[in-house]
């Protein structure tokens, strides 16, 4: 199930989205995962899972799926052409070497 960010200013580049699943949510640039939130004892833990460039993997503690879904597309809002490039480059190296067993987890952290 994809969410919909009703405000204008959250609204998410194309290419993204946000997918409901069984245990959260996932941010996906096409088929790669950007983000998740999951639950966390009585909480929710955002983690960001892009690795590359400038950015690196992390996680926050967040009070509400609505604020964990506003930031987090707010920081790939202002990254989008970045996580592009390093998703368009980690599929393009796919690609060109099918026989890396690493090949596919370039560009998200494991």
């Amino acid at each position: 199930m994809d969410i919909v960010i009703k405000n204008a200013q959250q609204t998410l580049p194309e290419r993204f989205a946000w997918h409901l699943s069984p245990v959260g949510y996932d941010l996906r640039l096409d088929d790669v995962p950007i983000a998740e939130i999951r639950a966390l004892n009585t909480g929710l833990v955002l983690r960001m899972l892009v690795q590359g460039g400038d950015i690196a993997p992390f996680e926050m503690v967040v009070r509400c799926e609505e604020r964990a879904i506003g930031w987090a597309t707010q920081w790939t809002r202002q990254r989008a052409r970045l996580l592009c490039r390093l998703v368009d480059r980690q599929r393009a190296q796919s690609c060109s070497a099918p026989d890396t067993p690493d090949a596919a987890q370039l560009a998200v952290a494991v």
